[in-house]
């Protein structure tokens, strides 16, 4: 069996495809670029990724022009705020280049930080959310919340109260990243600070962000919409390129989840304004399977070398 995995080697010839996008990239020119690769499961998109990124580099002749950050939204699902996780992905990206770099630190640096309270606000709205409900909070917050029920009821045992003094530890450093010095602000204010740092970053370092965002398709509607508010919150800046592959039947079934009772028209329009220029990847037909059959069994065996 041979695994169904990505790759940079091409043989379904999509070469063409992803020179096409790395052109529409690069003739952008520091204007701000989004790109849809749809295709239906397993015809090809994540390899199609692989190569809009190998491909771009063959047309720059200098590498340190873009910065390529690669996002899969399916891993974060049921782990992680998929949004949170994106926007800080991008962040800690953009702080590791200019360490290397040695130019645009601090506005990297404060991005992340910004970053962190807009996480600390959503960690706290969804402890006062629980609790209205009637509901415990999770988490390491939700940790102390049944300690303190256990001491004030008289249930807690030896063994929950030793273990008050690590979880109280956890939770100061879980939330150490985030608390910032007291500020008046506000989640407008922060989104706005974050897009105009996020875009002097870029401005600073010269370079132009590509964010590779894949396996779209394969998550939930609520995890697909989160993923998607959060590209929109970079989309549309200098100095950005989103290339999202993912079937567009999936998102727009997402989109109609998300909104309930929505029209068509609405759905497609939703999806339309994150995506400027839509490329599908082409269907595999009898002959290409076979060939790509092949094409695979002479790599894995000796006739390879």
């Amino acid at each position: 069996m041979w695994p169904d995995n990505e790759t940079e080697i091409d043989f379904l010839n999509f070469t063409s495809v992803a020179d096409t996008v790395a052109e529409i990239i690069v003739q952008a020119n520091k204007r701000p670029v989004s790109i849809g690769v749809s295709g239906a499961w397993g015809v090809g998109k994540s390899s199609m990724i692989k190569l809009i990124r190998t491909s771009l580099n063959k047309h720059n002749s200098d590498p340190s022009k873009y910065l390529f950050v690669e996002f899969n939204a399916w891993l974060y699902q049921g782990y992680d705020d998929v949004r949170a996780a994106l926007l800080e992905i991008i962040a800690d990206a953009l702080k590791a280049e200019a360490d290397k770099r040695q130019t645009g630190v601090e506005k990297a640096t404060e991005l992340l930080k910004r970053i962190d309270w807009l996480r600390l606000v959503k960690l706290s709205a969804g402890t006062a959310a629980a609790a209205a409900l009637g509901l415990p909070p999770v988490g390491l917050l939700g940790e102390i919340f049944r300690l303190g029920t256990g001491v004030a009821l008289g249930t807690a045992d030896e063994k929950l109260l030793e273990g008050t003094g690590d979880t109280i530890d956890n939770s100061v450093a879980e939330t150490k990243g985030f608390i910032r010095p007291k500020e008046h602000t506000s989640p407008p204010k922060e989104i706005h600070a974050i897009r105009e740092l996020f875009e002097k970053t870029l401005e600073e370092l010269g370079v132009t962000l590509v964010v590779l965002i894949d396996d779209l398709d394969r998550c939930l509607p609520e995890t697909t919409i989160s993923t998607l508010e959060a590209i929109r919150l970079f989309l549309f800046l200098k100095n950005t390129a989103f290339v999202i592959a993912a079937d567009n039947e999936m998102i727009k079934h997402a989109v109609r989840k998300h909104f309930e009772g929505v029209d068509d028209t609405h759905v497609t329009n939703y999806f339309d304004k994150l995506i400027q220029v839509p490329i599908r990847v082409p269907p595999l037909g009898t002959q290409e399977v076979r060939a790509y059959l092949m094409l695979l069994f002479v790599e894995s065996s000796s006739l390879g070398s």
